[in-house]
């Protein structure tokens, strides 16, 4: 007389390996921060946020607000305020230099900044 609950599963089948175009979605990180930044970020990686008219300080009082109103929603945005940094600093190299991308270093400086101001908060 087998009892099932004492036996062991010899139904048990592995979990299938993952397709081979799985690797490369694995090795990029996923995206940190909220959607408010995700979406600028998805801007700047597509050459369509101009830093010349300040926009990016429109962008960094606009979070503010957002982090204030429920911090926890919040805990990425560190890291990603310093990959929007990381974007504008690089952004220049594949598409050349263009006059509404001249504020990008001052944009860079002010996102680093407040990836700093937001990790000190917690």
């Amino acid at each position: 007389m087998s009892d099932s609950s004492d036996s062991e599963d010899s139904t048990y089948q592995p979990s299938p390996s993952p397709p081979s175009n799985a690797s490369s979605a694995a090795s990029a990180p996923p995206p940190c921060g909220c959607v408010y930044l995700q979406s600028i970020g998805r801007r700047i990686r597509g050459g369509s946020y101009a830093t010349t008219g300040g926009d990016y300080l429109e962008a960094i009082f606009t979070h503010r607000e957002a982090f204030f109103a429920y911090p926890p929603g919040h805990r990425g945005c560190a890291i990603g305020f310093s990959e929007l940094a990381q974007d504008l600093e690089g952004r220049n190299l594949p598409e050349g230099w263009r006059a509404d991308w001249d504020g990008d270093s001052e944009a860079a400086a002010a996102f680093r900044h407040e990836a700093w101001v937001i990790a000190n908060a917690f």
